[in-house]
């Protein structure tokens, strides 16, 4: 195994304990007021009242792992996250 595989093992595990899902989908999001845009990353929100096109903000029904993370590199991050998940199996 490749030290890729064995991080993506080691987080599969973790986010299956979190989310409930070893390759949830991912969204920026926002902690705090943020001028510059979205500083933060985390699973898409399940909770049916969280409307994410309404209100991208990271709220207590939002699962963990909520990341901060520079805005500039939000969009990155989410992008590679998400073409990860599409890739394969955890």
């Amino acid at each position: 195994m490749s030290a890729l595989d064995n991080a993506r093992r080691s987080a599969a595990e973790f986010l299956r304990k979190t989310t409930g899902d070893d390759r949830p989908e991912w969204r920026p999001t926002f902690l705090g007021d943020s001028p510059e845009g979205a500083n933060a990353i985390g699973p898409v929100c399940t909770d049916e009242d969280h409307v994410e096109s309404e209100d991208p903000s990271a709220f207590e029904c939002c699962p963990e792992p909520i990341i901060a993370v520079e805005p500039a590199l939000v969009d990155y991050l989410v992008e590679l996250l998400n073409a990860d998940r599409e890739a394969g199996s955890s």
